[in-house]
């Protein structure tokens, strides 16, 4: 989501980019993460709307105003309406149903009030809270609060909210469950005539009103969580247009961009970026399904954010970033992942920081060419191979700095979704799955097990042991092999270890490898299920070397590759690794390791030939159609070797 960058110069033929990102580390060490709301009686109702009328400046954290809230009580019945909001804030009255009440109490910045009688389950309710005050200042970065007034070179002022992860009720009266999308926001900023105030959805108005001031009028229509809502105030300057998609609808959408009104700020780089921006939107709903928010915008109010933070429909973004279409592609990403489908939990947040940082190379891919997606893999890998242990999957959310760790969240997270589209029969399939995922979850949150799910349905396999292990489990696996060539005849040792082998002894893997020679190379792929296992295959060219993982599929280190002709005696143990999986099938047995030419029977009960076929090294057997019962595969190879394995329906 939120991130700060570190440019990593990266250079091919005519090519430079910037590099990965890493999230802004927090001044608050430590601090506790909600998983709930922050009282029991939060989770008494859901919130509906929101309707914003208050007043701020560019030059610091004052705000005014009123906050109205319709909410619908999901509990048996509500008899105490809270919130949290500052308690630096003062609440001047509230309103709820159109009633005065009083008797707020306050404890931290949860705030409550008893009502003059209960509601019951079902009944909406609008709360309107009016307040004023000025609450602390962050410094303009990241975790530091919910208003961030800075000053640039040239007396230039510009405040912005950063409401992530809790900061909202710096604010605004909020209630900060990140499973309590808004169904609608409106936004009716009061500010100086020199001022432009962004947010989110769409500008439905901009008002004179008396003693130089105007209110921008926002509203944006779609779900959105609490941490996504925004303000930007600063003399900005706008550049806007309309992209078209390529999809053949002839549809069209506004890609509106606020800068600031400072000399030289829209370079022609920058504009060549902000450019772009309606490309990659084009193509990341080619991937994923059309851009969740196209009835209103996308865009950008600038800011000195060391990053981006991906707020719904306009991100605040910092200055490198509008010089930067990776990041641009980043954030954008976020309005799938993250803002469209949002995490279920803080541990989860792996399905948003992950995917938005490997849309950046899906961003290189399609623009840059596949020896710069390779480049820019590899550069990530290379980021994290020295993190031996740690799980995607969140273990300590009272940490700001495990839950946003650069290493795990980001870097390995982009690194899973690779491997899980490269454990995809097809992209095609991977790429299907990821807009089933986003139509199923759209507007709303999902887990992590929601994604397997899906992804095991689309992929007709069980992915458990690659979730297990590259989610929930920590470490990487250490390639070694050893390799000899009779003939046309190659024998493979590949050996694996772990960096973390009391969480993940083995990793279960198909793994590339690249047979060289002089007159061209051979790739062919072993599944690798064991810490050593042995394999055959042929190679009629006279081998000179051997590679692992030659395109960086899988995040893993490789150490020694050595020819050695001992392991010629151990080639009869072939038969011995090979796997059948899913059993019991449904769909299909997928059979892997078998040796070349293997000739594979399936019989029923009886004895009776059901099904055969010469297969190398793995073959899928159809399932769908026979009856359920005990089946027998028969595999024998060249040498006359059989071995018989039980397949269940």
């Amino acid at each position: 989501m939120w991130l700060k960058y570190l440019l990593l110069l990266l250079m091919t033929p005519a090519i430079s980019y910037a590099g990965y990102c890493q999230r802004e580390q927090s001044k608050q060490t430590g601090t506790a993460n909600k998983t709930t709301s922050a009282a029991p009686e939060e989770d008494d109702y859901d919130v509906l709307s929101l309707k914003f009328d208050i007043a701020l400046s560019n030059t610091s954290t004052a705000v005014s105003g009123n906050v109205i809230t319709t909410g619908k009580v999901v509990a048996a019945s509500m008899s105490t309406y809270a919130f949290e909001l500052n308690s630096v804030i003062t609440i001047d009255s509230i309103r709820f149903n159109n009633q005065i009440v009083t008797g707020v109490t306050t404890t931290g910045n949860v705030r409550k009030v008893s009502l003059p009688s209960s509601i019951t389950n079902g009944s909406t309710f609008t709360a309107q809270v009016y307040y004023h005050g000025q609450p602390p200042a962050g410094n303009g970065q990241f975790f530091t609060a919910g208003l961030n007034p800075v000053l640039l070179n040239g007396n230039y002022n510009i405040m912005y909210s950063l409401s992530d992860k809790d900061l909202a009720s710096d604010w605004w009266p909020a209630k900060q469950n990140i499973q309590d999308k808004i169904d609608s926001v409106t936004m009716w900023v009061t500010v100086d005539d020199s001022l432009t105030v962004g947010s989110n959805g769409l500008l439905k108005n901009v008002r004179i009103l008396p003693v130089n001031k105007k209110r921008y009028e926002w509203h944006t229509s779609y779900p959105i969580d609490y941490y996504l809502v925004s303000v930007a105030v600063a003399p900005y300057n706008e550049y806007s247009y309309y992209m078209h998609y390529t999809d053949g609808s002839g549809d069209s959408m506004l890609v509106q961009n606020f800068y600031y009104n400072k000399p030289g700020i829209l370079t022609a780089r920058e504009k060549a970026a902000f450019d772009s921006t309606g490309l990659i939107i084009d193509h990341f709903s080619n991937l994923f399904g059309r851009y969740p928010f196209d009835k209103e915008k996308y865009g950008h109010c600038m800011s000195p954010l060391s990053g981006g933070m991906e707020h719904q429909t306009m991100t605040t973004m910092g200055t490198v970033g509008f010089s930067d279409e990776a990041l641009i592609a980043h954030e954008l990403g976020h309005q799938w992942w993250g803002d469209n489908v949002t995490y279920g939990s803080w541990r989860d947040i792996w399905l948003s920081e992950g995917f938005a940082s490997y849309c950046e190379q899906l961003f290189v891919e399609h623009f840059r060419g596949e020896a710069a997606f390779l480049a820019y893999r590899k550069n990530v890998f290379g980021y994290i191979i020295g993190q031996t242990t740690g799980s995607v999957y969140v273990d300590d959310t009272t940490n700001v700095n495990r839950i946003f760790s650069q290493n795990l969240t980001y870097y390995k997270g982009a690194s899973v979704v690779h491997m899980l589209r490269y454990l995809a029969p097809s992209d095609s399939i991977f790429f299907r799955a990821m807009k089933r995922y986003q139509s199923t979850y759209g507007g709303s949150h999902a887990f992590t097990d929601d994604l397997k799910n899906i992804a095991e349905q689309e992929y007709g396999s069980s992915l458990d042991s690659f979730f297990s292990q590259w989610v929930y489990g920590q470490g990487l696996p250490t390639y070694s092999a050893k390799w000899y060539q009779q003939g046309s005849d190659v024998v493979i040792r590949l050996s694996q270890n772990t960096s973390a082998p009391s969480s993940v002894p083995c990793f279960w893997m198909p793994v590339q490898i690249k047979l060289k020679s002089a007159l061209g190379d051979k790739v062919i792929t072993l599944y690798n299920n064991a810490n050593s296992q042995t394999f055959v295959t042929s190679f009629d060219s006279v081998m000179t070397g051997m590679e692992i993982d030659p395109y960086d599929n899988i995040l893993n280190r490789t150490t020694s590759i050595v020819q050695d002709a001992s392991i010629l005696g151990i080639a009869n143990a072939q038969l011995d690794q090979i796997q059948v999986y899913p059993n019991p099938a449904q769909e299909s047995w997928q059979v892997t390791n078998l040796p070349q030419n293997a000739d594979c029977l399936v019989t029923d009960a009886t004895g009776k030939s059901i099904w055969h076929s010469i297969a190398n090294f793995k073959i899928s057997i159809p399932a769908a159609q026979l009856a359920q019962g005990v089946y027998f595969l028969k595999i024998k190879t060249n040498e006359g070797a059989v071995k018989c394995m039980q397949l269940v329906r």
